[in-house]
């Protein structure tokens, strides 16, 4: 191996670890507001309303059946020319670009929150009717019910999915670069390239992946005993 070769400023160091900070804000952010699109997305697709119901139910059959990628390249390309043909009516006819870093995270939000949809609603039926009726019996409003009960249970019971989709989103991450974005995969991927040392930077990249992972299943089990310690978790059958 080249002397310095992951040093930081002669070295590729500081190029691997502004791609590593490019991966973990892009999974953060896409995992944040797909989860919060996920709940959403679940509440609605149980509730009374059916058309509403019916259009999460075909949003979330839609992502599901799309390759991640092809829906990456929809909202990259697809965003800028809605933004033309929306601002086209004002005398704008000016080319108008989306960073590839914010048409990742909206991608990714949409894939994340259509699985996480699915986790949110068998978490919501897996939570005991019982419990529900016991706390209308105290007199508490539906609103009180669901925010004080019935969430809260749900979210322990969605965890473990919701867990395994983290890592998921976090796995799908490098699909970004197909549209110029500078992650940790494409850094090592150039790096690789530079030197002719493919296998040290994709063995960084796998390495720093694994202690990710890791890192997020030693989180799941810290949660996991800390939030069941007073319960035992609900068998759905």
């Amino acid at each position: 191996m080249e002397p310095g070769i992951l040093d930081v400023g002669p070295g590729w160091g500081d190029e691997l670890l502004f791609g590593l900070g490019v991966t973990l804000l892009l999974a953060a952010i896409s995992i944040a507001i797909g989860t919060t699109i996920g709940l959403i997305a679940g509440l609605a697709e149980l509730s009374r309303v059916r058309l509403l119901a019916r259009l999460v139910v075909g949003y979330g059959a839609v992502m599901r059946s799309l390759p991640e990628l092809l829906i990456i390249f929809l909202v990259y390309y697809g965003a800028s020319f809605l933004l033309q043909a929306l601002l086209r009516p004002f005398g704008f006819e000016g080319f108008i670009g989306i960073s590839a870093f914010w048409a990742g995270v909206i991608a990714l939000s949409l894939i994340h929150g259509a699985y996480a949809s699915e986790v949110f609603r068998g978490a919501f039926l897996a939570v005991p009717g019982g419990y529900l009726e016991a706390a209308r019996s105290l007199g508490l409003h539906p609103f009180q019910v669901f925010w004080t009960v019935k969430l809260p249970l749900a979210l322990r019971y969605a965890l473990a999915g919701l867990m395994n989709l983290v890592i998921v989103t976090l796995k799908t991450t490098p699909l970004v670069a197909a549209i110029g974005l500078q992650d940790l995969l494409r850094v090592a991927g150039d790096a690789g390239q530079n030197t002719k040392h493919y296998l040290l930077f994709y063995m960084i990249a796998l390495i720093v992946y694994l202690i990710i992972a890791g890192g997020a299943l030693a989180l799941q089990l810290a949660l996991e005993h800390r939030l069941f310690r007073f319960m035992r978790p609900v068998d759905p059958t």
